[in-house]
């Protein structure tokens, strides 16, 4: 049930992210739109690259290897085997992250970037390469969050045999020391 969940929340990403775009490309071309003087604007550029316009000019390339990776995506969110629901929302970003950049990428040959964050000097992005990195994140934590428990249940064993250990030599006494 929480697949089918998951599902949505990643088409209600790609469609806000294409719907987005295509806001951008059609108002953002007109000039650019301050939200906060110095720290925040809206500027539409057309990203030819992936994160800061790495591999420009490489569309092919870009096109095979995202689809790829969204196919290793796919098959983890179908497998059936990622029971973990921060790890199904996290992949189900990714997707709709992926997906969102890839169909600019194979329609327009480009991907549309807008959020401009000047108080840093960052790379322009957009809702897609949010939640790529939200979702991958959201994968980071879970292992983090995951290995946490496993050594804790460990413990927890260890914890366990040592307190039926102290019963045992309570019971039937502990070995003699040489004096």
């Amino acid at each position: 049930m929480f697949q089918l969940v998951s599902t949505i929340i990643a088409v209600f990403f790609i469609a806000i992210d294409q719907i987005v775009k295509n806001w951008a490309a059609e108002v953002l071309t007109k000039g650019d739109i301050t939200l906060i003087e110095h720290v925040l604007y809206l500027k539409y550029t057309e990203n030819t690259g992936v994160a800061f316009s790495m591999f420009s000019d490489n569309r092919w390339m870009l096109i095979f290897v995202t689809s790829g990776m969204l196919l290793v995506v796919l098959a983890f969110f179908l497998s059936g085997k990622v029971t973990s629901k921060l790890e199904q929302i996290a992949l189900a970003l990714m997707l709709s992250g992926g997906v969102g950049n890839l169909i600019d990428r194979i329609s327009l040959g480009y991907v549309i970037d807008y959020i401009d964050v000047r108080i840093i000097n960052f790379a322009i992005f957009n809702i897609a390469d949010i939640c790529i990195c939200v979702g991958a994140f959201l994968v980071c934590l879970s292992v983090y969050l995951s290995d946490k428990k496993e050594k804790k249940a460990k413990a927890e064993k260890t914890n366990e045999f040592d307190e039926i250990d102290k019963d045992l030599e309570k019971l039937f006494g502990g070995a003699k020391k040489d004096e």
